[in-house]
């Protein structure tokens, strides 16, 4: 029988984390003397850290700034991930992978995060255990929405390509799945509301993650 695998999103997809995302992005970008609105971060969310910082400052992908940038944003948000823990698991995300894991698939969860800062987050919020392999931007050359991250999740995983899919809550994460491969689910969960997940791809949309559960586990669709 073939491997069946579904890869997720983390940030609005798993995890309630899309406020708390564009509060620490703004602040940090308004600490050096740009004022960022947290609204104006929502789209740039499920892209790499640094081109969000780069094109909301615009200060440039070079500038030395980012890096000091990258290094307060990480300090702020790991002290917020410690403070609220299993509180940002959103709701039914547990028994979803559980359901899924027993139905026989495999699960990675792909992300725009590094791989620390990713594996820290799925540890607090409780579901490390339930998470096979862990793919952050750190580890591919291109990440969202270039197809590289989902390729070595499917490689990590030993799955292929084909019935695989991709889970996620942004326009970004439908334009990687398209760009990979995978068939592509929107969830409605975080960053992009359903018109323009399915404008970027979705084969499907789904409200939540026990709409996942029933959309994967059972007859295939």
């Amino acid at each position: 029988m073939s491997t069946k695998a579904v890869l997720f999103d983390l940030d609005g997809t798993l995890a309630d984390t899309v406020p708390l995302i564009s509060e620490h992005i703004a602040a940090t970008i308004t600490s050096f003397g740009v004022a960022v609105e947290p609204i104006s971060v929502v789209p740039y969310i499920g892209r790499p850290l640094e081109f969000a910082l780069a094109e909301l400052s615009g200060f440039g992908a070079v500038d030395e700034r980012i890096g000091h940038m990258v290094t307060g944003y990480h300090e702020s948000w790991r002290r917020a991930i410690n403070e609220q823990g299993d509180e940002l698991l959103l709701p039914g995300v547990h028994c979803m992978l559980t359901a899924l894991r027993e139905d026989g698939w495999r699960i990675a969860v792909v992300t725009a995060k590094t791989t620390p800062e990713a594996v820290h987050l799925l540890e607090r919020i409780g579901i490390r255990d339930v998470v096979e392999v862990v793919v952050g931007n750190d580890q591919v050359a291109n990440g969202k929405p270039a197809p590289d991250s989902v390729l070595l999740g499917l490689r990590l995983l030993d799955a292929p390509l084909e019935g695989a899919w991709y889970v996620g809550d942004a326009a970004s994460d439908m334009e990687m799945a398209m760009a990979a491969g995978t068939r592509a689910m929107g969830i409605t969960t975080g960053a992009s509301p359903r018109e323009a997940l399915l404008a970027a791809g979705a084969e499907i949309v789904v409200d939540s993650a026990d709409e996942v559960t029933a959309r994967l586990v059972g007859p295939t669709i």
